[in-house]
Formats: C-alpha cells, sequence, structure tokens
C-alpha cells in the first residue's frame, strides 16, 4: 500500500514539474484580480422592474408609439375576432392621432402584410383589417395612403415570385394564401360602383400556376386551400369584365393546367386526387347553383347565400357564404400602385346598406372564424 502511495506522488510530482507556469497560469490574470467595486448594484438594470435587459427590448425604446398600438390591436384581434369592428374603431382612432410620417405608415403596412404571410390564423383577419384602415384611416402622407404603400409591397412580392418559389417557397406559399383573403376583402369604390380590386384577382391565378411548376405536396396543398377560399369569387369577377363577354378564360386555363397536373404520373396519389377533387368542384360551379338558374336567383336572396362581401362563410368545401357590407369612401385607384393586369370595370355592384341577419356582428365573425379553421 506504501508502494503504490509512493508510485501516485512520484507521477504527480512529474507531472507539477513538467506544467509550463508562464504559459498555462497569469497570476495577473482578470480572474484573480480583486475587483475594487462590488459586482452587484442594487441600481443596476438588472433590477429596475420595467428595465429591458436585451438589444432587442431595448430596441422598442425607440419605436413610434404607431407600432405598439397595431400590434395590442392585432393581438387582441387575434384573441377575439368576433369584437373586430370595436377593435379595429379604436385602432384607427389612435393611428389618426400619432402618424405624420411616411416612413411610419410604411411600417405598419410591412407589419400587417408579414403578418399576413407568417401567420395562418391572422390572414383572414388581417385582410379584414387592410380593408377596414383603407376606408377608415384617411392619413396620406406625400400623397400614399396605408393601401397603396401595401400594394406596392404586393406588387414587389408579386413580380419576385420566381425567385420565391426557388429560395423561399414557404414565404410564396404564405403570400398567394394573403393575397387571396385580401382580393376577397378589400374593396374600392369607383364612381358609383364598389367593387374589389382586379389587379389582385388578377395576380391570384398567375400565383397559383407559378405554385403548379414545383408541384411538391405543401404548394399543391396551398393551390388547392387557396381555389377552395377564393376559386368562385375569381370566376365571378372575370365574368362579369367587360372584355371577357361572360367568359373565363384566365380561370379556365388555370384549371386546365391543374387538371393535366393531376394526371402526372409522378404525382403522389393523394395530390392527384386533391387536385381532381378541385377540378370536380369547380365544374359543379364551386357548390352553387348554376349562374342564371331560379335556384341562383334565389341564391342571391339576403341570408339565402352569396356572392357577396364582408363577412364571407365558408364551409370545409369551399362554398361561400353571405356578406355583411361596409360603405366605401370615393377615391381613385391608381394602377400604379398595383399589380400588373387588366382593370376591370365590370357593372357588378354590391349595396352598401345593412342587412338583416339571424346573427348579431360578433356571432357572425367568431362563427365564420370557427368554420374557416375546419377548411382544407
Amino acid at each position: 500500500m506504501a508502494a503504490v502511495t509512493n508510485h501516485q506522488t512520484d507521477s504527480l510530482a512529474t507531472q507539477i514539474s513538467n506544467i509550463d507556469l508562464e504559459k498555462s497560469f497569469n497570476i495577473n490574470a482578470n480572474e484573480f484580480v480583486p475587483k475594487l467595486e462590488p459586482e452587484l448594484s442594487a441600481a443596476a438594470v438588472e433590477f429596475v422592474p420595467g428595465q429591458f435587459t436585451s438589444e432587442e427590448e431595448a430596441e422598442e425604446l425607440n419605436q413610434h408609439p404607431s407600432v405598439a398600438i397595431l400590434y395590442e390591436a392585432m393581438y387582441q384581434l387575434t384573441l377575439e375576432p368576433g369584437r373586430f369592428d370595436s377593435i379595429a374603431r379604436k385602432l384607427t382612432h389612435d393611428l389618426d392621432e400619432v402618424i405624420s410620417e411616411y416612413e411610419t405608415l410604411e411600417q405598419l403596412a410591412e407589419i400587417i402584410l408579414e403578418n399576413g404571410i407568417n401567420e395562418p390564423n391572422f390572414r383572414y383577419t388581417g385582410a379584414r383589417l387592410c380593408d377596414y384602415l383603407s376606408l377608415h384611416l384617411t392619413i396620406i402622407i406625400e400623397g400614399a395612403t396605408l393601401r397603396q404603400i401595401l400594394m406596392q409591397k404586393c406588387n414587389s412580392l408579386f413580380k419576385n415570385r420566381q425567385t420565391l418559389i426557388k429560395e423561399r417557397p414557404e414565404r410564396l406559399r404564405g403570400f398567394v394564401l394573403f393575397l387571396a383573403e385580401l382580393f376577397q376583402q378589400l374593396e374600392i369604390q369607383v364612381g358609383p360602383v364598389v367593387q374589389r380590386v382586379a389587379v389582385l384577382g388578377d395576380a391570384v391565378p398567375q400565383l397559383v400556376t407559378t405554385l403548379a411548376v414545383s408541384p411538391d405536396k405543401e404548394n399543391v396543398k396551398c393551390i388547392v386551400q387557396t381555389l377552395k377560399c377564393c376559386g368562385s369569387v375569381l370566376e365571378e369577377e372575370e365574368r362579369n369584365k367587360p372584355s371577357s363577354s361572360g367568359t373565363t378564360p384566365m380561370m379556365d386555363g388555370c384549371m386546365d393546367q391543374l387538371n393535366q397536373l393531376s394526371d402526372l404520373a409522378s404525382l403522389e396519389p393523394g395530390l392527384s386526387e386533391m387536385l381532381k377533387n378541385l377540378v370536380k368542384l369547380r365544374e359543379a360551379n364551386w357548390g352553387h347553383s348554376p349562374p342564371g338558374s331560379a335556384v341562383a336567383s334565389a341564391d342571391l336572396q339576403p341570408g339565402a347565400g352569396s356572392f357577396q362581401l364582408d363577412p364571407t362563410f365558408y364551409t370545409p368545401e369551399g362554398e361561400v357564404g353571405d356578406q355583411q357590407e361596409m360603405t366605401m369612401e370615393e377615391y381613385s385607384f391608381l394602377e400604379e400602385y398595383g399589380l400588373e393586369g387588366e382593370e376591370s370595370q365590370g357593372p357588378v355592384q354590391w349595396s352598401t346598406g345593412e342587412e338583416a341577419s339571424g346573427m348579431g356582428d360578433e356571432m357572425e365573425a367568431a362563427y365564420e372564424e370557427f368554420l374557416r379553421s375546419g377548411a382544407v
């Protein structure tokens, strides 16, 4: 036992003698120099309630007040979509009091757009919010409104779609789904006619075609979800363009492409079935009665289901329900702020009066959110 102990002692002595103290240790290193001041302070930032401890949080101190106002409203709308009118009304009032610069307006448009792209639960509400602010937020800075700035940003993404499908397909899918909602919700008034923004309707089929070029699982699901969401409205809008003479060449071409895609042997059977069912849904007039039929005329009666706007009810099969409409102020839509495409001057008009409904505003909005959550 003593021999083992002596051997361990000799080994330890040898290891110590081989250590280069100059290289291994520095007795003047900071770790060994006692600090003259105490390391902790009761007045330090970490101990003062309300102080920010990270760079990101500190940046919030420099944010414009409108940003916090908008985020708070978006949070409330996500939790309580049934209170949309009261929340949006307060948001508009608060923003009117603090916005004075173009950069602020641009930042708000960016926040709404990015959340509409990235947050599935916010897309429908975000599109409604765009429509509400387009009507009620009357601020014009450097000749631009919030809606026009938003359209510029959408135009930029639309033109960049070929790059996005290759490099950031998830972002493109989010943009397509948000644009589909925006097309249905955003209205403008040209003279006495209240209508949707035609260039948005022209853009959606083109974006669907872009997704169809790369028919992987997520892109095909996005195509189906997009057209179930707004296919009937796209077709109705195109049919009512004066230049279309009651035909729908753009939608016809889009659906023909999807029909051919569904027959590709390389496509997964499940995806092929989804596309075939979508084509069948369109052949069945998206679940509605044929245009011009007696049943279709009855569908246009209040409460019986129509192609009107806000709110629009969707079943999981993509059927569209009825609308509670809002009056739009008159303004001229400048196409240069929108997407490239043919401008619609169609005769379709939607009334601007209030309709009687079996449910109140809050119940309608909450019920619609429930129905939409079950859609593909």
